[in-house]
């Protein structure tokens, strides 16, 4: 877990995301959009995707669900391994079970993002390699 890419418009959660990524001593480069729009712009010029997108679901202007929608509309699924995280203080038990359509949803976490959530979510998806990598 290299290139990490956390979409929220709530800049206290973003702050306290990276609390929490400085407390599991990772080393990775955490990139923070508070527009969904403008987190797609980027992606469509990185000539590097993020190994992890954490997504908020409750944005104005383009929500979580539209940037999934358009995520997979431009096949960003299939072209990259970029996991996908969904992040809400609040969501609703549907919204839990609409996250199963999307290919590269693969979790669900309560906000606030702590430590103990990215140290599980890097143990279950990205492995340490043998180099000492991720």
């Amino acid at each position: 877990m290299k290139n990490v890419l956390v979409v929220d418009d709530d800049e206290d959660y973003n702050f306290l995301t990276q609390e929490a990524f400085d407390d599991c001593n990772l080393a990775c480069n955490l990139m923070f959009y508070t527009r969904a729009t403008t987190a797609l712009e980027y992606l469509s010029e990185s000539r590097y995707f993020p190994d992890l997108i954490l997504l908020d679901i409750n944005m104005p202007v383009m929500n979580g669900w539209e940037f999934l929608e358009e995520y997979e509309r431009l096949q960003y699924h299939q072209k990259h391994n970029t996991l996908i995280v969904v992040t809400s203080s609040s969501i609703l038990f549907e919204d839990k079970a609409r996250i199963a359509q999307y290919a590269r949803v693969v979790e669900y976490v309560d906000k606030p993002l702590e430590s103990r959530h990215i140290m599980a979510l890097k143990s279950k998806y990205f492995l340490d390699l043998a180099s000492g990598e991720n």
